[in-house]
């Protein structure tokens, strides 16, 4: 009765999470955070003006690039839009000045608007002997060269700094920043920054999900790669530069990109922060200011001398082949983090672009990629079949030795490996099958979690968006009953009933409610691969059914144990 009571509480409180998590509403008031943190004074400056840059377009279907905008003020980004079908937004991005949304649907990966905070802005130190001579935030005064670049000019004390924005590849910008001396000799210091902004209500998801808004921080330099997250990144002071020089920078999430990649001989140094942003004091933070820059060594101009700091930048999607194509040594492909089985998930990566390729269809190719796995892996799951047959032939066997030498512990250890020896059975021989398969599903779990590929892709019917939960909750109930029939199918050995009986009600609902805040790619996978595993566990369970009849190996008869001296009969 106690046991009886204890599933059922068990099975109760599953209900109850996953009612709770399917209630909670996603919607909620988006904050306006203009008081967060002031911008600079506005008095005594030119009024503002803005250049749009556009970013060559790639190729067919995706049809997919960038449009920026480039503010006169200290030279930063007053958005960054992404244009494609893939990125256009269902409900336009807010303006995080005013909490107001616009007419644009297409996502916007400036998301920072003070000018301090402005991703590419002007960061520069300039001083005289010990006068500083270039202020803080500058006033440029902008040139629209063509529809693919911009040229942005200051000039005062004695010092011309020109900035130039160009972008020749999908997704891809060439910033240079030229500081020329007119006057007494001057040292120079510079820094390209990127910024991003993430709510605290977007990092923090829900029941078993990791949104994709979670952003994290990269830097590579020698042949060390750093990779942090929220929590490091705020221990970090945004002056405090990591040792040896830096072959790149970037700020990122699931889905997308900000990335700088030094050019030119100066050596550099990559930076890293994150830090809290609150309304008012002695509130939670609304969320985290994530912070990345190259900067190079202190330069020595003197009179007539001009010093170039320059740096390729992606703005864009994590695609493998954009992210290869911004070097010719492919480093941003470091930027895409898909795990330990990285080395596998790759594979699985180009073979799901291939079945993309043929289908045409981001849900067809990972029904078919799941598929293929199932099929390649069909010696070691035959392997894993015939154990498992032959452990059940085994059964009765097993639990005449148990009830007879219960209180023998010896006695039963020896008769039970003498009963595996006689007919030629290893224990563990289906377990290491089973073993073996974790690393190919895991990098595909991974892989389709990671893959901005699956971004607003739809599939058929109302599943619009695999990297979004299916809205309905269809695929998480189905997975469900399938879980539900796989268990009562092949029910676990080895257990005693109520055990037995926890796992074929409480893994189902489990693994229901985990799927319900998973990606419609990922629980697509999930009941893909299980009604193949039904089909696998229906023909294992006619194996089973002919070795129990006496056609497999060993013929089934009974098999007598003498009872030990001083056991008890």
């Amino acid at each position: 009765m106690k046991e009886n009571l204890r599933l059922f509480a068990l099975l109760l409180l599953g209900g109850v999470a996953v009612w709770f998590f399917t209630q909670k509403s996603n919607t909620r008031p988006t904050p306006s955070l203009r008081d967060v943190r002031p911008p600079p004074a506005e008095t005594a400056r030119t009024p503002e003006q803005t250049f749009r840059v556009r970013s060559p377009l790639t190729g067919e279907p995706a049809r997919s690039g960038f449009d920026a905008e480039v503010t006169t003020r200290s030279g930063g980004l007053r958005s960054l839009r992404l244009n494609g079908r893939q990125f256009a937004m269902r409900q336009a991005p807010a303006d995080p000045r005013t909490g107001a949304r616009g007419a644009d649907h297409r996502m916007n990966l400036a998301s920072t608007w003070n000018e301090d905070l402005l991703s590419l802005r002007t960061e520069l130190k300039v001083k005289r002997g010990e006068e500083t001579v270039v202020p803080a935030y500058l006033d440029y005064t902008g040139r629209q060269v063509s529809e693919r670049e911009v040229e942005l000019t200051w000039q005062g004390n004695e010092v011309e700094v020109v900035r130039t924005y160009r972008s020749e590849r999908p997704f891809t910008m060439d910033v240079e920043t030229r500081v020329r001396n007119l006057g007494a000799p001057i040292n120079v210091e510079a820094r390209v920054p990127v910024y991003e902004w993430v709510l605290r209500e977007d990092e923090n998801g829900k029941f078993f999900q990791r949104p994709w808004q979670v952003a994290e921080g990269t830097c590579r330099h020698g042949t060390e790669l750093y990779r942090e997250a929220r929590d490091k990144l705020l221990e970090r002071r945004p002056e405090d530069a990591l040792a040896g020089a830096a072959s790149f920078v970037s700020l990122g999430n699931t889905y997308f990109e900000l990335a700088v990649v030094p050019r030119g001989n100066g050596e550099a140094r990559c930076r890293l922060f994150a830090e809290d942003r609150i309304a008012a004091p002695g509130q939670e933070p609304l969320g985290s200011v994530y912070g990345a820059s190259i900067g190079w060594a202190r330069a020595s101009l003197a009179t007539g001398e001009t010093q170039r700091f320059q740096a390729t930048v992606y703005l864009g999607p994590k695609e493998p082949e954009l992210l290869a194509a911004v070097t010719d040594d492919h480093r941003l492909t470091d930027t895409v983090n898909l795990g330990f089985f990285s080395f596998i998930a790759r594979q699985l990566l180009r073979f799901l672009r291939f079945l993309h390729g043929i289908v045409g269809n981001w849900g067809a190719a990972i029904m078919l990629l799941t598929l293929c796995i199932r099929v390649a892996l069909l010696p070691l799951l035959a392997k894993s079949m015939k154990s498992m047959a032959m452990m059940a032939k085994l059964k009765p066997e097993l639990d005449d030795i148990n009830k007879r030498l219960a209180d023998n512990q010896e006695a039963k250890t020896l008769a039970t490996m003498e009963l595996y020896r006689k007919h030629g059975v290893n224990p563990l021989s289906g377990c290491f099958p089973q073993l073996a398969q974790l690393p190919i599903w895991w990098a595909l779990y991974t892989t389709l979690q990671t893959s901005v590929e699956l971004f607003h892709a739809p599939f058929i019917f109302w599943w619009r968006d695999l990297s979004a939960p299916d809205p309905y909750y269809v695929l998480p109930l189905v997975l469900g009953v399938i879980m539900f029939l796989q268990q009562k199918l092949m029910p676990p050995q080895g257990m005693d009933p109520v055990q037995a009986k926890m796992m074929t009600y409480f893994f189902p609902i489990f693994l229901t409610g985990i799927s319900l805040f998973l990606p419609s790619g990922l629980a697509l996978y999930m009941l893909v691969n299980s009604c193949l595993g039904v089909l696998q566990q229906w023909y294992t369970k006619q194996q089973m059914d002919q070795y129990k009849g006496g056609t497999g190996t060993g013929g089934g008869s009974a098999i007598q144990v003498k009872t030990l001296t001083g056991d008890k009969p």
